[in-house]
């Protein structure tokens, strides 16, 4: 059995063993002061658990959702299978509707559980050319292999290329520490992007640490949306860890009248990144838990179902920094 994300006590002068021992901090705060605190950390704590549920019910459901794929360009081909209109009802029919690189999800998982079986075995050895090797293969695979977009992505693999091993495990170990800081993840010692997020996701051996893509994203925004909607949440009532980042491009903006989302590029890109790795694996393992489902699969949902979330017109763009 593997084990959940890891946490530790609550940071905070009560969990400090200087100041429990002196006495001196919490002798001069009310007892309502922790209360209160505590009290809302639980209510957030209880909307995250509670928004898992809705996901959970959604897997399960019968929602309609459709969007159009254009016919030229690089999803021609998909287009062309589906007659121009791809549709689902609910997100476990979504996963029957998967399609990547022309092939259904199963067909891609047998390719990523082998690669993901490769990068571990490469990274345990500290093989840091065979964990090159295998991060090309994954970014092929994943589209995100062109030298001019990923400049920066190939400029740091290459300049720590001696290093590469420990550095992936550096990136998962500290995404699935809830404790642990994310400042790592400067755009220099670390980096998180839409392609190390493919990267970092077969990296980890239990496999808990989710792709998150625009395409993803977009999905969560969208149920959430839903989410807030339906209990007529306000957007100061949102727990943080659910306000996940978006994509700028209009076609994958969930925004309502009701709630906005933080955009998912800008200052501080790659912590932003990371953290919403860290969230959003944090919700796709639960509700896989909840419908005996693994992480993969409700993943997969969400990326078929994020490729359009906004009306056919277009919504506005979320400028929200992270």
């Amino acid at each position: 059995m593997t084990e959940p994300f890891r946490s530790a006590a609550p940071r905070g002068p009560q969990n400090d063993q200087s100041v429990r021992a002196s006495g001196v901090v919490t002798s001069q705060l009310h007892p309502s002061f922790f209360t209160s605190a505590r009290g809302k950390t639980d209510d957030k704590q209880a909307q995250v658990q509670e928004f898992c549920r809705f996901l959970a019910r959604e897997w399960r459901g019968s929602r309609h959702h459709s969007y159009t794929v254009p016919s030229r360009g690089k999803l021609s081909a998909w287009s062309r299978k589906i007659e121009g209109k791809w549709s689902t009802y609910g997100l476990a029919d979504a996963v029957s509707k998967y399609a990547w690189n022309g092939q259904s999800f199963f067909e891609n998982k047998i390719e990523l559980d082998r690669m993901a079986a490769e990068l571990q075995s490469a990274i345990k050895r500290n093989s840091n050319n065979d964990v090159c090797k295998t991060i090309r293969a994954i970014m092929h695979w994943g589209g995100v292999d062109n030298k001019h977009r990923q400049k920066g992505t190939f400029e740091w693999i290459e300049r720590n290329v001696d290093e590469i091993s420990v550095k992936l495990s550096n990136v998962v170990d500290l995404i699935k520490d809830e404790q642990a800081s994310l400042d790592p993840f400067d755009g220099v010692n670390l980096i998180m992007n839409s392609t190390m997020t493919k990267i970092a996701s077969l990296a980890d051996p239990e496999q808990k640490v989710v792709i998150y893509d625009g395409r993803v994203a977009g999905a969560l925004g969208f149920f959430l949306a839903r989410f807030t909607e339906e209990l007529e949440i306000h957007q100061y009532d949102v727990a943080e860890q659910l306000l996940f980042a978006v994509d700028r491009e209009a076609k994958r903006s969930p925004e309502t009248n009701r709630i906005h989302f933080p955009a998912l590029f800008g200052n501080a890109r790659d912590r932003c990144h990371a953290l919403m790795v860290r969230s959003a694996s944090q919700v796709i393992c639960q509700v896989a838990k909840d419908c005996q489902a693994s992480p993969r699969e409700i993943e997969a949902a969400l990326f078929m179902w994020g490729y359009r979330v906004a009306e056919e017109q277009g919504l506005p763009n979320s400028t929200t920094a992270c």
